[in-house]
C-alpha cells in the first residue's frame, strides 16, 4: 500500500496531539498524551524541552497503533507549534540547555520594562507588528542567555541554537540536520521584520542576540527535511510543514477573508482573522502576525490572545469549587445568573487590548448568598467577555466587520460558554465537531507542502459545525457589558 497518511502534530499547553488523516477515505484519527509543565515560582511557567520531542513521538505512535498502520504509511508530517514558547539547545547533539519558557511565562516583565526605557519597545512596534511584552520570545531568549550558564557558554563556543517547540523537535527528528522555522513563528518573537519577512538585525543587536543562533526561515508548507532519528528509523518520512498552532487552525477552518473570525479555545484562546497579502497597520493593541507563507507569498493575520481559558477552569477545579472541567457547563446552568459576581480571569496578566502583564485575576461581588455555581458561571462569563473584547477589537480593524465566529478546541464542548459567547457578541458562533482542529490544520498543510493537496482541496475536509445563535436582547447584553467593564477597569488600575 502506498503511503497515504498525513500526520499532524499539535504541541498544546497540556497535551501533545497527533492526528492521522487518510487521504483516500478522509477519515481522521487522533491520540493525545499529557505534556508536563511546571510553575516553580509565581509568574513562571516552563516545560522540559525534551518532553516536546518525547510526546510528539508517543502521540504519533499511539495514533499509528490505533489505526493499525506504521511509519512507512505516513507520506508527510506537519508540526503545529506553541508560537512563543522558547528554549535553547546544543547544535551538536540536540541536548537541551535549561527550561523551555512557556508562552504563559511572565518572568521577563522587568526585563521588558528596562528595554522599553532604552527605546527598544518603539523599535519593536515599528518593525514587528507586536509590542515588547514577556509573551513574545525575544525577552525569553535574553533571559536564557543571562540566567542559564550553559546557554552563555554555548553562545561563546558557537554551539548554541535558539527556537521554539517546532525548531527543537525538527532538530531532534532530523538528528541535528535541520534548524529551521517558518515566518509565522518568527513573527511571534518580536525580533522579525514582518514587512521584509526576515530577522531584524537592529532588534537582534538591541537584545544582544545573533542571527546564527536562530532558525533558518522557510515557507510554512515546504521542506523541513526527512526524519532520520533512531526512534522512527528505518522509515524516512518527509517533514513538510511547520506552522503556529493558532494559524494551523485558521487554515483548517478555511478562513480566507477578514469577515470570519477564528477562535481556538484551549489552555488560552487565540482569536484571529486572515487579512490576506496586505498587513493592517499595527495599533499597539492587537498584534499583526504573518499567518503563513506559501510559495514565497505571506498572508497576514490580526490576532488577540486570552491567556487563561482552560487553565482558568483548571484553577477552579484545583480550588475545590468545581468537581471537573467537564462539569462546569452543567453547574453554571443550575443558577439563573451569577448573582452579581464578576470574575476577571487574568491569572497570567491581561493581554490584548489592555496589555497589563502584571494584572492578577479578581473576583467581585461575593456575598453570603454566593454559591460555587455563581462563581463558576461568572468565571465562564469572564472567559467569554475577554474573548468578545478581542473579537470586537478585531472587527473594528477590518473594513466590513465580522459576520461569523468559527470556534474550535476542547473548551468549545462547554455548551454554556459557547452560548454565552454568542450572546455577548450578538453574533453566531459556529463550533466545529473536529476536536483537534490544530492538528488537522498541520496535517492539511503537510499535504500541501508534499504536493498531495491543493488549497482548493481544503473545504473537502471541513468538519460539521454546531451553530450557537444569540439568545438575549440588546438591553441585557448592554447591562452585562457595563458590569464587566467596571470590573476590568479596577483590575487594570490596580495592575
Amino acid at each position: 500500500m502506498a503511503a497515504n497518511l498525513l500526520l499532524g502534530i499539535d504541541h498544546g499547553g497540556t497535551t501533545t496531539t497527533a492526528l492521522l488523516l487518510d487521504l483516500d477515505s478522509g477519515t481522521r484519527l487522533a491520540r493525545s498524551v499529557p505534556m508536563p509543565k511546571s510553575a516553580p515560582r509565581p509568574g513562571w511557567v516552563e516545560h522540559q524541552p525534551e518532553d516536546f520531542f518525547r510526546t510528539s513521538l508517543e502521540a504519533s505512535q499511539a495514533a499509528l497503533i490505533a489505526s493499525g498502520r506504521g511509519w512507512s504509511d505516513v507520506a508527510a508530517i506537519g508540526i503545529a507549534n506553541q508560537g512563543e514558547t522558547s528554549m535553547a539547545w546544543l547544535a551538536d547533539d540536540g541536548g537541551p540547555l535549561g527550561p523551555a519558557l512557556s508562552w504563559e511565562d511572565r518572568r521577563t516583565a522587568d526585563l521588558c520594562r528596562d528595554l522599553a526605557r532604552r527605546g527598544v519597545d518603539e523599535l519593536v512596534r515599528e518593525r514587528t507588528g507586536v509590542l515588547l511584552d514577556p509573551y513574545f520570545s525575544a525577552s525569553k531568549f535574553r533571559w536564557l542567555l543571562d540566567n542559564v550558564p550553559e546557554v552563555g557558554e554555548a553562545s561563546r563556543n558557537g554551539s548554541l541554537r535558539l527556537g521554539g517547540t517546532d525548531s527543537y523537535v525538527i532538530d531532534r527528528l532530523t538528528s541535528g540536520g535541520i534548524h529551521a522555522t517558518d515566518p509565522a513563528t518568527c513573527s511571534r518573537t518580536a525580533l522579525f521584520n514582518i514587512y521584509d519577512v526576515d530577522w531584524d538585525d537592529d532588534l537582534l543587536a538591541a537584545l544582544g542576540l545573533e542571527r546564527a543562533w536562530l532558525p533558518d526561515v522557510r515557507d510554512t508548507a515546504g521542506d523541513y527535511g526527512t526524519i532520520s532519528c533512531a526512534e522512527v528509523a528505518p522509515a524516512e518520512v518527509a517533514i513538510t510543514t511547520d506552522a503556529v498552532d493558532a494559524h494551523a487552525a485558521l487554515f483548517a477552518q478555511a478562513c480566507w477573508d477578514p469577515s470570519i473570525v477564528k477562535a481556538t479555545y484551549g489552555t488560552g484562546a487565540f482569536i484571529e482573522v486572515n487579512t490576506g497579502a496586505n498587513p493592517v497597520e499595527p495599533d499597539g493593541k492587537l498584534p499583526v502576525f504573518i499567518a503563513w507563507q506559501l510559495d514565497g507569498v505571506a498572508d497576514y493575520a490580526v490576532e488577540g490572545g486570552v491567556f487563561a481559558v482552560g487553565s482558568a477552569i483548571d484553577w477552579m477545579v484545583a480550588s475545590g469549587m468545581l468537581a471537573s472541567a467537564q462539569a462546569s457547563s452543567d453547574l453554571a446552568e443550575t443558577v439563573a445568573d451569577s448573582a452579581g459576581v464578576v470574575v476577571v480571569p487574568s491569572f497570567t496578566g491581561l493581554s490584548a487590548p489592555h496589555w497589563k502583564s502584571e494584572a492578577r485575576a479578581a473576583i467581585f461581588g461575593l456575598g453570603l448568598d454566593t454559591a460555587p455555581a455563581h462563581v463558576v458561571r461568572a468565571l465562564l462569563d469572564g472567559i467569554a467577555f475577554q474573548c468578545a473584547e478581542i473579537i470586537h477589537a478585531i472587527g473594528a480593524r477590518v473594513v466590513d466587520g465580522i459576520v461569523e465566529v468559527r470556534a474550535d478546541g476542547g473548551p468549545t464542548r462547554n455548551r454554556y460558554l459557547m452560548q454565552r459567547q454568542a450572546d455577548l457578541l450578538g453574533l453566531p458562533v459556529a463550533v466545529s465537531s473536529e476536536q483537534d482542529m490544530t492538528a488537522l490544520g498541520a496535517a492539511l498543510l503537510a499535504g500541501l507542502g508534499a504536493g498531495l493537496l491543493t488549497r482548493a482541496d481544503i473545504d473537502a475536509f471541513r468538519a460539521d459545525q454546531q451553530v450557537f445563535e444569540p439568545s438575549i436582547g440588546v438591553d441585557e447584553r448592554d447591562m452585562a457589558w457595563e458590569a464587566w467593564r467596571s470590573a476590568v477597569a479596577i483590575v487594570v488600575e490596580r495592575g
